[in-house]
């Protein structure tokens, strides 16, 4: 029978097993040109957009 210790363990396996997963899921190439939605010029856009606007991350003031 089970316990806490082996339930704990089969999580971290499987959290692991994610991970490493995620991290060699390939990286999409990008090109430069003008976001399809916020219409900014970035020097990489996935798909159309910037990183920004796929990640829901605010752009900071430029200084």
């Amino acid at each position: 029978m089970a316990d806490a210790a082996d339930d704990a363990q089969l999580l971290l396996e499987a959290h692991l097993a994610r991970s490493i997963a995620a991290a060699r899921a390939p990286i999409p190439a990008g090109v430069a040109g003008e976001c399809g939605e916020c219409g900014e010029d970035m020097p990489r856009l996935v798909h159309g957009r910037c990183g920004f606007c796929r990640d829901g991350r605010k752009r900071r003031a430029l200084t």
